[in-house]
């Protein structure tokens, strides 16, 4: 049943980190899609402002080019000249008609003809260049038209009219649905000519008088948040064009790309915890099948002996932990430690294997006090409370009690030295297992409470080998001699690699030469025997 509760409990877990995984990362996209949507629109909107320049300001040009080259106009609007502004009109439809007024402001011919009588309209400006003025009211059309005009040398003003509702079609929101609002305004005032929606303005931002390119996202004047795009037009720098947006809309992507978004979030979450369901499952069914195998008591202790080469008497043993597995058999530690490493499950097992320990060796330290008992040991063990507090357990009935790291556990948790040293004080023997294979240098055996060194099988093997192994396992044995530091060969599988460890001072061994690793009932034999 705490099975079943702990499995839901994972798997609700899962579902939760899970959906808070995949919101952070989609948030994080969310953000990378809005800001390029934005930027996206941005373009879009500068674009769209684009489209009315070239659109309107081909007109703007080729109107300009025709009032540029106006002084071949005969200004007593012969046949020929009257023809030259017909055929402009009919070339551009944007043009309605051209008209010639003289110095004292008298509107004398357009392309419909020569003027009976004289309209007066308004005195030219002495001043050159392209302007505009208007909209006015065509006398002959009787429609709204917008002027541009140029004074000519002579004093004479040459203009084209253009139909206001020609150009309020070329700007109509109709071919801009995503724009707020679109004008034409003068530079300098910014005041519409030709508008399209409402028009505001960003506050406390003055824009005029505009004589580049300007973009900007603010709070309008109607309290919404635009992003603003305006520019004046070459040939006519006097007139600008303005696009606002709302900013609000901004960054938000279509609605395909939103249920694009939205299905590949489900889809990922979903992924996720199928993904985090399958490793909490194996790695549950691992500890479950760990845990149920301590509770049925189906690991065991073996104990690999320490004989004392001299006196050829077993001095201690290295305690070694199996699996009676009820369909595999029995299995040795690769089967299954790693894996328990892994989902936390050698803690309890470290802490049974100490507690089997004393059960089945109590009677042979009963006649050997000083008998030495060997556990191997890891940094997460050594960075766990109760399983140092049942050390300390297992120091008052082994009085001779010993811990084995790998070289690897010293060097990568620089944490444990502060437990290694408070273990030292209690009287715990640290050895280092494999010694000589990993990376351990001599300013961690000097600084690290360290009082045994084990020798690895692999330099044991290579005695009597002319192999690279021998040179080193000498330089070892001299280095412990020098550091004061113990020594243990381990993998001692002949009589001349236990001569050879003896004659030069290693007399403690471990090793199939002596004893395979024994069960309990046969290591209490060997005392009796």
């Amino acid at each position: 049943m705490s099975q079943r509760v702990s499995a839901w409990t994972n798997h609700f877990k899962n579902i939760v980190v899970s959906w808070l995984i995949c919101s952070f990362l989609f948030g994080l996209l969310s953000i990378f899609i809005y800001i390029q949507h934005a930027e996206s629109n941005k373009a879009s909107v500068r674009a769209m402002a684009e489209r009315v320049m070239i659109e309107f300001g081909t007109q703007l040009n080729s109107v300009d080019s025709f009032l540029h080259h106006a002084d071949s106009i005969d200004v007593q609007c012969s046949d020929s000249a009257i023809a030259k502004m017909r055929q402009f009109v009919f070339k551009h439809p944007a043009v309605s008609e051209i008209g010639i007024v003289n110095p004292a402001g008298e509107l004398v011919c357009n392309s419909f003809g020569l003027l009976s009588s004289p309209l007066f309209i308004s005195e030219p400006p002495k001043k050159r260049g392209l302007r505009y003025h208007g909209p006015i009211i065509s006398e002959f059309l009787q429609v709204s038209a917008f002027v541009l005009a140029r004074t000519r040398h002579d004093g004479y003003e040459v203009n084209a009219l253009l139909p206001t509702d020609w150009i309020n079609d070329m700007i109509h929101l109709s071919k801009y649905p995503e724009l707020d609002y679109i004008t034409i305004v003068d530079s300098e005032t910014g005041v519409p000519i030709f508008l399209q929606g409402e028009y505001s303005l960003p506050l406390g931002h003055a824009l005029f008088p505009l004589s580049q390119s300007t973009e900007l996202e603010k709070l309008f004047d109607d309290q919404s948040r635009k992003f603003l795009y305006m520019k004046p037009f070459q040939s006519v720098p006097q007139l600008s064009i303005i696009v606002a947006k709302n900013a609000r809309f901004l960054g938000l992507p279509s609605p395909i790309w939103l249920m694009a978004l939205c299905f590949m979030y489900v889809l990922s979450w979903l992924g996720l915890v199928l993904i985090l369901n399958h490793y909490d499952k194996r790695v549950f069914s691992s500890r479950a099948l760990l845990l149920s195998a301590l509770t049925r008591q189906e690991l065991f202790n073996v104990y690999q002996p320490l004989v004392d080469a001299q006196q050829q008497t077993v001095v201690g043993v290295e305690v070694l932990i199996r699996w009676m597995h009820p369909i595999e058999g029995e299995l040795g530690p690769t089967y299954f430690v790693p894996e328990a490493e892994r989902d936390g499950t050698i803690l309890e097992m470290s802490l049974y294997q100490i507690d089997k320990a004393i059960s089945d060796l109590r009677s042979v330290l009963v006649t050997n006090p000083d008998f030495k008992v060997s556990f191997n040991v890891n940094g997460y063990l050594l960075g766990c409370p109760s399983y140092i507090k049942k050390l300390c357990e297992a120091k008052s009935v082994f009085h001779n009690l010993t811990i084995e790291l790998t070289e690897r556990d010293v060097l990568s948790e620089t944490k444990i030295k502060s437990v290694l040293q408070r273990l030292g004080e209690l009287g715990v023997e640290i050895a280092i297992d494999d010694f000589g294979t990993g990376y351990c240098g001599l300013q961690y055996l000097q600084s690290f409470p360290i009082d045994l060194l084990k020798i690895d099988q692999s330099f044991v093997a290579s005695i009597g080998l002319a192999n690279l192994q021998s040179p080193v396992l000498n330089a070892v044995i001299e280095m412990a001699d020098k550091l004061g530091k113990k020594l243990i060969a381990e993998g001692v599988e002949t009589q001349l690699q236990a001569n050879y460890l003896s004659a030069r001072g290693v007399n403690v061994h471990q090793g199939w030469y002596y004893h395979k690793a024994l069960r309990a009932g046969a290591l209490k034999k060997l005392f009796r025997g």
